[in-house]
């Protein structure tokens, strides 16, 4: 009898851990990031002109940053002037969005910043020619973190070029070793 309860354990754990695993996967594969064009904006994908926002609305911004192709999305309660607002209203209120559906619950939305994501540390150039370090904490811009005491004249022609556009990194200390050999 405790034989059969020894091989009965095991079989019962691995049907219960193996769908949660692989439900777990699925939840977690990264996301299609397909072209601009993929998706029609929401005035061509047969969005009706008389639907309104209601309050408690959401919107569904997607980020796809341009400088490192990294994508977030976020979900958050439409603002309370947005309340009674058709598509038209809402595309002239967020020109920099473009608007792929609108129900009057859900406006789901992307834009392409030409920015690095909030998963980067960014070394450019910042007020007058100090080399600063800048993050971007709220998704859509750059914040200063900390002017450096190098200046722009400091640095060798071909590093002066890509820092003027920006320089991305991933982690403090890739940011550190770069400036160590910038420096020396």
């Amino acid at each position: 009898m405790n034989e059969k309860r020894f091989f009965l354990r095991p079989l019962v754990l691995a049907l219960v851990v193996l769908p949660v695993l692989i439900l777990s996967l699925l939840l977690l594969a990264p996301e299609d990031t397909a072209s601009d064009d993929a998706l029609p904006p929401a005035s061509e994908a047969g969005s009706v002109p008389e639907t309104v926002l209601v309050s408690g609305s959401e919107l569904l911004q997607t980020f796809t940053y341009s400088r490192c192709e990294h994508t977030v999305t976020r979900r958050v309660t439409a603002p309370a002037e947005l309340v009674g607002k058709n598509l038209k209203e809402v595309e002239a209120l967020y020109p920099e969005w473009r608007i792929t559906a609108f129900s009057s619950a859900l406006v789901t939305m992307e834009q392409r910043p030409e920015i690095f994501c909030p998963d980067h540390l960014v070394v450019m150039k910042g007020d007058g020619n100090r080399v600063c370090v800048f993050e971007n904490k709220y998704g859509d811009a750059l914040a200063l973190v900390r002017e450096l005491e190098l200046t722009m004249d400091q640095l060798p022609a071909a590093v002066r070029e890509e820092v003027e556009h920006g320089v991305g990194f991933s982690t403090a200390e890739e940011l550190e070793m770069w400036l160590e050999s910038v420096e020396s």
